[in-house]
């Protein structure tokens, strides 16, 4: 009996050894304090930890997209974007429509990739409306839904960035700028339509690269009630004809003062050091880019342009002091 009572005790201890097993991290872990058990804790957590912090690749989404896979020339838009990791630490939306030329566009885009989806909110699109633009990264396409339109009260040409984008990556041979090999032409009163269009589009990828167009094209059909194809072919005002007085520049934006005072040099044919006030003039038809920064001589100026520069390098709170870029 007593033989039969020690095997007995010698089973359960071999049960109860067994038990006490440390248990892998897929089984289920027991509500124990064990440090075996806090060990298979700690792993499971460290092993969730990775899993949610994991970032995908996507490098290969890098640069511009396009709703036709090439430089947009009439309609469409564009998507200039940069990441890191699982970030967009910039880019930059192009919208484009051919009634009257207009444009609008989202700058400084940003914001982390989540499952293929970065959600950025924007407050204003050149045109003042505001939304939230889902970007979708998959597949090797990009699109981008705009969610949550507000038309803003003072637009009153009705145009924005609004509804669902399909881009295609532009392939690097036709997303160069071709402007520096192509010869370009000034403006003449003769020209027809087809030689206006012609030299637009010659010029369409400074228009594209430029943060200036925006404020100037809102300029030009709100202020001025141009909305034809002419808002490029002439410049803002007459400072190499007339004198002009201060009131004359009230309530405009500083941008357009800006570019006032900036077309006298450019009525010259200076060419520009920096590259956004250099886009945007190369975008005038009036325009031709002859004199390199380093030979322009101010003597060039007539006595209205003098005049003109320096009220209008005293009005200049764009940037201030930047008389020549």
């Amino acid at each position: 009996m007593k033989k039969q009572l020690l095997i007995l005790t010698i089973t359960s201890l071999l049960l109860i050894s067994g038990c006490s097993k440390p248990q892998s991290t897929t089984d289920t872990m027991p509500n124990t304090t064990s440090e075996n058990s806090q060990d298979s804790i700690t792993n499971t957590n460290n092993n969730e930890h990775i899993e949610s912090t994991e970032t995908t690749d996507y490098s290969d989404y890098i640069g511009l997209w396009s709703t036709d896979g090439s430089r947009i020339k009439d309609n469409g838009a564009e998507f200039t974007i940069e990441i890191q990791a699982n970030k967009i630490t910039n880019a930059y939306l192009f919208t484009q429509t051919s009634s009257y030329d207009r444009f609008a566009e989202i700058e400084n885009i940003t914001g982390t990739i989540e499952n293929g989806t970065c959600t950025y909110k924007f407050t204003d699109d050149g045109w003042g409306n505001s939304g939230t633009l889902l970007i979708h990264l998959e597949n090797n396409t990009i699109t981008i839904d705009v969610k949550d339109f507000v038309m803003s009260d003072q637009n009153v040409i009705g145009y924005g960035i609004d509804g669902h984008y399909d881009l295609i990556k532009v392939q690097e041979n036709d997303s160069q700028n071709t402007t520096s090999n192509t010869s370009l032409k000034k403006y003449n009163e003769n020209w027809t339509t087809e030689q206006i269009m012609a030299e637009l589009d010659k010029r369409k990828s400074n228009k594209n690269a430029t943060s200036y167009y925006s404020v100037f094209l809102k300029y030009m059909e709100e202020d001025r009630e141009c909305t034809d194809i002419s808002v490029d072919c002439y410049p803002l005002f007459n400072t190499d004809t007339q004198y002009y007085h201060a009131s004359d520049f009230e309530n405009l934006p500083p941008v357009i003062i800006h570019l006032a005072k900036n077309e006298i040099y450019a009525r010259h044919g200076y060419i520009f050091t920096d590259s956004d006030l250099n886009n945007f003039y190369l975008s005038q038809l009036w325009y031709i880019p002859e004199i390199q920064a380093a030979d322009f001589n101010d003597n060039e100026f007539n006595e209205y342009e003098k005049y003109n520069l320096e009220l209008l390098s005293k009005l200049d709170t764009y940037k201030k002091g930047a008389v020549k870029k």
